[in-house]
């Protein structure tokens, strides 16, 4: 796994857009409703498990993220 930079927009208290970018500049944007991980700007199927604070993410067969509840919501 690669660590990627990330940009974070927070729309309100539980809502939130990072945008992460691969080394090769590709993006990815994974949507937080509800503090909660929602969606991703791609039409490939998205899914979630959750463990304690972490978000394991997965957008497609092969794009897999982490995200901690700290960094998608400054919790």
């Amino acid at each position: 796994m690669t660590r990627c930079a990330v940009n974070i927009v927070h729309n309100g208290a539980d809502k939130a857009d990072i945008t992460v970018t691969w080394p090769d500049g590709g993006t990815r944007v994974i949507s937080f409703s509800a503090g909660m991980p929602a969606n991703s700007d791609s039409p490939s199927e998205f899914r979630f498990t959750r463990e304690g604070s972490l978000n394991m993410i997965r957008v497609g067969v092969s794009e897999r993220f982490e995200i901690t509840d700290q960094l998608a919501l400054g919790d």
